[in-house]
């Protein structure tokens, strides 16, 4: 069955050239200009910190085999997508990683968890989708400081990540013309009107929590990275030898890890 990947539309991705941990580093900033004295004596300012956070690739993989009974006995012509399908495993398991790496809600290289209050990407009290929710969302995300803490990074929400059965009213808040929470429906203009791009509903979640992230193309908060940029899992084939039969090796080497909790938001939901 092709279940469709939701993950790589919300999470950026990278390569790595071996297994050992690569640093991602997050740029500081020098912040605004000082003023020249009359003397015109310049200032020194010193370069950023850079924080940064440790990604690494991991080998999976599986080998099946298929006794020469099966293959002379397979009138339905089953294993001819064999490929495919250990393809798909494959991907599957990223995306299997992915929302288990949201779940676990790891600890960043400041010893803080992803989504937290000291981060300024945690909703301090939950809300089911409406307009005010939307825009707490909004607000927080813009609101974040780069890692020198001297500019507003005025990141904006992309993607909107849901578990399926809040998908429907996250949709209604995010593309109504017209304001869907205001009870007297005197055509008051919905203010997040279309503030998400792509709007991403998963059984994979649980619970009534739901996510925002920037646009990963532009500041990935979750990065998958593959071994030498090869994002296609590998399969081979070989005839037994002592046993009759065909065996097929499927190895995908990857890694998922959070890089940046600037981009990224949640809403503990209702």
């Amino acid at each position: 069955s092709m279940t469709p990947d939701t993950w790589s539309r919300f999470c950026g991705i990278g390569s790595v050239t071996d297994f050992r941990p690569h640093t991602r580093y997050l740029r500081g900033s020098f912040g605004a200009l000082d003023t020249v004295n009359e003397a015109g004596e310049f200032k020194n300012k010193p370069i950023p910190d850079l924080a940064k956070e440790a990604i690494s690739a991991l080998t999976k993989g599986n080998i099946i085999n298929l006794s020469r009974q099966a293959i002379v006995n397979d009138d339905m012509q089953v294993f001819s997508g064999l490929a495919v399908d250990l393809g798909r495993a494959a991907k599957l398991t990223i995306e299997v990683d992915v929302y288990a790496l949201l779940a676990s809600n790891p600890t960043m290289n400041d010893g803080v968890a992803l989504f937290h209050a000291n981060h300024g990407n945690l909703a301090g009290s939950g809300a089911a989708p409406s307009v005010s929710a939307f825009d707490g969302i909004r607000v927080g995300m813009a609101s974040q400081k780069d890692v020198s803490n001297n500019e507003y990074l005025d990141i904006r929400p992309s993607v909107g990540l849901f578990p399926i059965g809040i998908g429907g009213a996250a949709r209604v808040t995010n593309g109504s013309q017209y304001d869907p929470d205001a009870a007297s429906k005197l055509q008051r203009p919905n203010i997040v009107f279309g503030m998400f791009d792509d709007i991403v509903d998963t059984p994979r979640l649980s619970g009534t929590a739901y996510y925002a992230f920037a646009d990963p193309n532009v500041a990935p908060a979750i990065e998958v990275v593959f071994l030498n940029g090869n994002t296609e899992p590998f399969t081979d084939s070989q005839e037994g030898w002592r046993v009759d039969g065909v065996e097929w090796k499927v190895r995908h080497d990857y890694g998922v890890g959070a890089v940046n909790y600037r981009s990224a938001y949640k809403q503990p939901g209702n």
